[in-house]
C-alpha cells in the first residue's frame, strides 16, 4: 500500500537479516534553497518501477518495504538528511520542490516535496517530520491509514484521541497525527503527519 546516494534493495536484505544496515552515499554539495525552487536534475537513475521501494507513513519515520520480499527498514527521525532524502527519492522520483521556512514554530525548517505529495522536514541537516495532504495521494501507514481513510478507520487501527484544534477535528495516536473532515464515522482524512511539519496554529 500505500545528495548523492546509492540506494538499492540491498538495503533491506542487510538491515533485515541480523547485519547492520549498509547504505553507500557521497553527501552532495548542493546546500537547501532559501525559497521554494524547482529541483535540479541529479545525476543518479532511480530504479526501475518494479524495483522500487515501497513507502509506508510510520510514526516517527517512513518505512521502505521491498516489493520483491515484503522486508522493511525504517529511517528513523535524526537520520541525516543526505540519506532520506535519497531514500525517498529511489522510491518515489526526484523531489518536486526543495525550500525553507523561517517562520516554524520550532525555528527556520528546510523541506523537500516528492512525488505523489509527500513533504519531507529537516531541521539543521536531520530528518524531523513528514506531512501528507494531497488529495491524490496514496501513501499510507502500515494499518491503511492515509488520504480520504475515514474517521471510523482511523480509530479502528489506533487508539486515537480525536478533538477539536485550531487547525480543525484533529486526531493523536502516539507520534502520528493528522486531521479529518468531520466528526461523523464517514468523515475524511484530509491530511497526516508525524514529527515537526512546520503547522501553523
Amino acid at each position: 500500500m500505500r545528495n548523492g546516494i546509492l540506494f538499492s534493495t540491498c538495503l533491506f536484505l542487510a538491515a533485515c537479516g541480523g547485519e547492520p544496515t549498509n547504505i553507500v552515499f557521497e553527501p552532495s554539495n548542493t546546500m537547501p534553497e532559501q525559497v521554494a525552487t524547482p529541483r535540479a536534475n541529479l545525476a543518479a537513475e532511480a530504479p526501475a518501477a518494479e524495483d522500487r521501494p515501497l513507502v509506508n507513513l510510520a510514526p516517527g519515520a517512513l518505512s521502505f518495504v521491498d516489493p520483491n520480499n515484503g522486508r522493511a527498514v525504517e529511517l528513523a527521525f535524526g537520520t541525516e538528511r543526505a540519506v532520506v532524502e535519497r531514500a525517498v527519492e529511489a522510491a518515489l522520483g526526484k523531489p518536486a520542490e526543495r525550500g525553507s521556512n523561517g517562520e516554524c514554530g520550532e525555528g527556520a525548517m528546510d523541506f523537500a516535496r516528492m512525488p505523489g505529495g509527500l513533504l519531507a522536514w529537516f531541521q539543521d541537516g536531520k530528518f524531523v517530520g513528514w506531512f501528507l495532504d494531497d488529495a491524490g495521494a496514496e501513501l499510507s501507514t502500515a494499518s491503511g491509514i492515509g488520504i480520504g481513510s475515514t474517521r471510523k478507520e482511523v480509530t479502528g487501527a489506533y487508539d486515537a484521541e480525536i478533538s477539536e484544534s485550531s487547525l480543525g477535528e484533529e486526531f493523536a495516536a502516539g507520534k502520528l497525527s493528522g486531521l479529518l473532515s468531520g466528526k461523523e464515522p464517514a468523515a475524511k482524512v484530509t491530511a497526516i503527519w508525524s514529527g515537526q511539519v512546520c503547522n501553523f496554529r
